[in-house]
């Protein structure tokens, strides 16, 4: 009948002392830490560099062999404590670096590796494992024109090195397959955007001032229609009690006035918020604010009409009331066009055309009006 071996258990009290992550009670009677530590007290920096190198290179060999990330983690602390010995021989000191990125190489930890490849090379540039490391580093970190700028440098060394010479193919292989790729979405990108940068230019062209938005008509934006005609949504706001009427489609040579008398219409249904009937169409002042926002260029704008608007114009900003773009209230004759409207001296849109409803003969007009900002 077989018996299953039970898995070793890895403590201090059964490791060889130089794999101890700590000392166990009784470390002074284990005879190869006392050799250790004898040897250690006695050796150079140089010397002491190069005992921290050899049990490095066993605990890669044990990490590798018993695949264990215990040991690989070991040699890359034990390389490391090589490295701090303050050792004077350059090509030593490359080899504890270029061995502990093999072991980061193992262990994933990609940037790392790539460090101490570059440490190993710069310090003996003859080092060849040092390129080899730093190259699959790069490659895996998707760096291809750096991993076979890495390969070069390596060739110069050794142009028959073969492996250098296959990794040199895969990156260069790899970076020209990523350009194509990078090519493919730029060119999905500016596809994407054409309509969109095409519409900034027509309003721009036509000399609209187009700010970043204060409100919205869900994702509705400005277009331009088959007879080149622009279409804006608008936005009527009764700031006495902040309710609003929105408008998806506005052609530029509409007359506010007409929508107005469609808005209150005898047939009209009442507003359910105007209890005392002050907003009869006979009475209605319809405002705009000038100078509401900071005119977006050419590309912030194309970019707002074709994905969000951007948030780098000091989003909390608020109109100011001084200085000589002051905001203030601007009463609108309803019998022109939008497009004359909008054209007026100062009328920044603020995303999208707003305009503030008040009725007149009202205190809350007066109020209104002395104040040269609206709530938003």
């Amino acid at each position: 009948m077989d018996h299953a071996q039970p898995e070793a258990q890895y403590t201090s009290e059964n490791l060889p002392a130089a794999f101890w992550d700590e000392y166990p009670d009784n470390a002074e009677n284990h005879a190869d830490y006392a050799a250790i530590n004898a040897i250690l007290e006695e050796s150079t920096p140089d010397e002491r560099a190069e005992t921290y190198k050899g049990q490095g290179n066993d605990a890669l060999k044990r990490g590798l062999q018993l695949k264990k990330k215990f040991y690989l983690r070991e040699a890359v602390t034990l390389y490391t404590k090589g490295l701090e010995m303050g050792s004077s021989l350059p090509s030593l000191l490359s080899i504890l670096h270029s061995n502990r990125a093999q072991a980061h190489l193992i262990l994933e930890n990609f940037r790392s590796a790539l460090e101490d490849s570059q440490e190993a090379t710069q310090l003996d540039p003859g080092n060849l494992k040092g390129y080899y490391r730093g190259a699959r580093a790069a490659i895996k970190l998707q760096q291809y024109e750096r991993a076979a700028e890495i390969c070069s440098t390596g060739l110069k060394v050794d142009r028959n090195a073969s492996e250098l010479q296959q990794l040199r193919t895969q990156a260069e292989a790899k970076s020209q397959a990523t350009a194509v790729i990078r090519q493919r979405e730029a060119a999905r990108a500016m596809a994407e955007r054409a309509p969109a940068k095409k519409l900034a230019s027509e309003l721009l062209q036509r000399q609209y001032q187009v700010g970043r938005p204060q409100l919205a008509v869900g994702n509705h934006k400005p277009y331009v229609d088959e007879a080149g005609l622009v279409h804006w949504p608008l936005l009527f706001v009764y700031p006495e009690t902040m309710q609003m009427d929105a408008m998806e489609d506005a052609s530029e040579l509409d007359s506010l006035g007409d929508r107005l008398d469609a808005m209150f219409s005898p047939d009209a249904p009442p507003l359910e918020w105007d209890r005392d009937h002050e907003y009869t169409r006979e009475r209605l002042e319809v405002y705009y604010l000038s100078h509401a926002a900071e005119a977006l260029t050419f590309g912030e704008l194309a970019e707002a009409l074709h994905s969000g608007w951007p948030k780098s114009k000091d989003e909390d900003a608020m109109p100011s009331p001084y200085g000589k773009h002051a905001a203030n209230w601007v009463r609108v004759n309803d019998e022109h066009t939008l497009q004359t409207i909008l054209h007026e001296p100062g009328h920044v849109i603020p995303g999208i055309p707003v305009f503030f409803v008040v009725a007149s003969g009202t205190r809350y007009r007066d109020a209104f009006l002395s104040e040269n900002r609206p709530l938003m």
